[in-house]
This record gives structure tokens, sequence and C-alpha cells, in this order.
């Protein structure tokens, strides 16, 4: 792919459907429609749009893209996508991550962890096949054998507090919006990994 991109970010939701109980909690979550949009994309595309993207600010990045100028924020990415807007968070922040992964955790279960994070495969197989959902449609991370503190804020949710009002939940349109800032960053800056 130009430009370096090595993750390859999956096309459509087909291999979700696969595991029916994981589509009932993220239909549950209000998620569905999200995975139900997708539906294929253009690696050029997305490389050309993201070269165009220039943050602005935590809320705010502007795309100048083919003569368009698009004002991209949390709410417009809630709008197109039909997420939930919840509230805004940073993945970077490690005692809201460790906190979560905490609270995931029943006092009975065990899990294998390292100084990255917690190895997905000793999750019980449901939260293992749900960290990889999230990881493959959401944070698009192409690492899927570590569960990082961030992919925890999304488990312990789902797990613990799915009856939350949903402006009380975390924001995946923040959430993607700060995803889309980072790798246009790297991308500009050639440190895309």
């Amino acid at each position: 792919m130009p430009g370096g991109f090595i993750r390859k970010e999956p096309s459509d939701s087909k291999k979700l459907w696969e595991t029916p109980k994981v589509v009932e909690l993220f239909s549950h979550a209000h998620w569905m429609s999200f995975y139900d949009k997708l539906q294929g994309h253009d690696e050029e595309i997305t490389e050309e749009f993201l070269r165009s993207l220039k943050p602005k600010s935590k809320t705010l990045a502007i795309v100048n893209f083919r003569g368009l100028t698009l004002r991209l924020t949390p709410q417009l990415i809630s709008r197109v996508t039909d997420l939930p807007m919840g509230v805004p968070w940073d993945k970077e922040e490690r005692k809201m991550g460790q906190k979560a992964k905490k609270e995931f955790f029943l006092p009975e279960e065990q899990f294998s962890e390292d100084k990255n994070g917690v190895r997905r495969t000793s999750l019980q197989p449901f939260w293992s096949e749900v960290s990889l959902q999230i990881m493959k449609y959401i944070t698009c991370e192409g690492r899927f054998s570590i569960v990082y503190g961030y992919h925890f804020q999304f488990l312990t949710e789902l797990r613990h507090q799915m009856d939350l009002p949903s402006e009380q939940k975390l924001s995946i349109p923040y959430f993607l919006l700060q995803s889309m800032v980072e790798y246009a960053t790297k991308l500009r800056e050639g440190t895309l990994d």
C-alpha cells in the first residue's frame, strides 16, 4: 500500500457475524449500525484522505479532500456511523486503562500479562473474541495478541456497565477522530509502523 501502511483493515463485517453472541452484545451497545456500514474501502483514497487531514483541536480536524472542505468532529462521525456520542476520553490515560483492567476481571478469573498488557488468549473465549473484534474494527490495532488498557476500557464497559446511559459511555466517535489524527500525523512524518 502506498505510504507504508502495513495493517490490513477489515473491509466488511462478515467475520463478526460468525459470532452471534458478540453481535448480540454489540447490538445491545448500539454499535452494530457502525459495523453494518462497513462495505469495503479503497486504500489509496484512505491514504489521500488521511494526508489531507489537519488537526485543529481535540475535537476538530479539517480535511481538504478532492475539492471539499470538511470539518471533521466527533458529532459528524457519530452522525455518519450511527455510534452514540458518549464521553470524550484519552486512550493514553494509563491510570484509566489500569483501573478498567482491574474492574474487568472477576475475582476467580486468572489471566496472563506481560509489561505491555494482558495476553488475549488468557481471556475467557467469549471476551477474547470480543476484544479481537474491537481490535479489528474499532481500534484497528493490528497486534491481536495483547489487550491494552484502552481495550479494557471498552471491555469493562461492555461487561459491567452496559446499562449506563449512552451519554455516560466512552465516545467511539471521539476515539475514531483521535485515531485518524494520530495516523495522519504519523503518515505525514513517515513514522507509521
